[in-house]
């Protein structure tokens, strides 16, 4: 009785298993054939903008070896953001084989009846670069503000700038505080400013030039002024849209080529969530 007992729950544990490991399979996307990073299945993204960041990412990959997936959702099938993201990129193995240096970003888009969830999963290989308490100040400082507010591409794009970065060894830590480079800007903009100032205080102080002279230094320095203030929007601009808090990194042109398909990377389960 006692085997017979044994073998029942054998069996009826093998049949939960089996379950386990078929239902799944329909839960998760298949692996994109012709291979991509960008995977917009919510469709919250224009398609310039996948485009644009498609080729960012490629580009990225090309270069660094270092692949970083995309991937927006409708539903998570009642998986967590960190077991979803996770299995996807096990099953599609993002990342190389020799380094697991794959990166997974989730989004599943907030609707009227489901909070917004996020996710970055990390490989094996870049969980030293990229701790977990980075990847949740990723999403805390780089994603979510953007969502709130319905802009998914700024937060996407944002996030995967400073991932790169850290990736890559361009910086160790991703800050804390987002007026850092537009403080910087301000303060150099104020400074030639007044150096602006203080030149023409002193080209008007002479009289040898004669009215014409006068009149070709104020135009010269009233073109010089517009060009520091648009200068100044244009680099405000692209702190806010591209560089995630960090000055210079990657951009939709800085390199060339297209994505060449997935490596055989591998996850552990490191990284971080996030909810609005």
């Amino acid at each position: 009785m006692k085997y017979l007992t044994k073998i029942s729950g054998f069996l009826a544990a093998s049949v939960f298993l089996m379950t386990v490991t078929i239902c799944p399979a329909g839960a998760f996307p298949e692996k994109p054939y012709p291979p991509r990073l960008v995977n917009d299945l919510a469709g919250i993204l224009y398609s310039y903008q996948k485009i644009a960041l498609e080729q960012k990412l490629s580009a990225f990959s090309d270069t660094t070896s270092n692949q970083i997936a995309v991937v927006t959702v409708n539903d998570l099938e009642g998986y967590s953001p960190a077991e979803y993201g996770t299995e996807i990129g096990i099953r599609w193995k993002v990342g190389s084989s020799e380094f697991d240096n794959g990166i997974v970003v989730l989004v599943k888009p907030k609707t009227a009846d489901s909070q917004g969830q996020v996710n970055i999963s990390v490989g094996y290989g870049l969980e030293g670069a990229i701790p977990d308490s980075y990847a949740k100040r990723i999403i805390d400082n780089e994603m979510i503000p953007y969502f709130q507010t319905g802009d998914y591409y700024a937060g996407i794009d944002r996030a995967c700038t400073v991932l790169m970065k850290l990736a890559s060894g361009e910086i160790s830590e991703p800050s804390e505080k987002k007026d850092n480079g537009a403080s910087y800007g301000m303060y150099t903009f104020l400074f030639l400013m007044l150096l602006v100032i203080l030149l023409s205080r002193r080209k008007g102080g002479g009289g040898n030039d004669g009215n014409g002279g006068r009149r070709k230094f104020i135009n010269d320095k009233e073109d010089f002024i517009k060009g520091l203030i648009i200068g100044n929007i244009l680099s405000g601009s692209g702190h806010d849209r591209h560089s995630g808090g960090f000055t210079g990194g990657f951009g939709p042109g800085s390199f060339g080529g297209g994505f060449g398909g997935f490596g055989g990377g591998d996850f552990g389960g490191g990284g971080a969530s996030g909810n609005w």
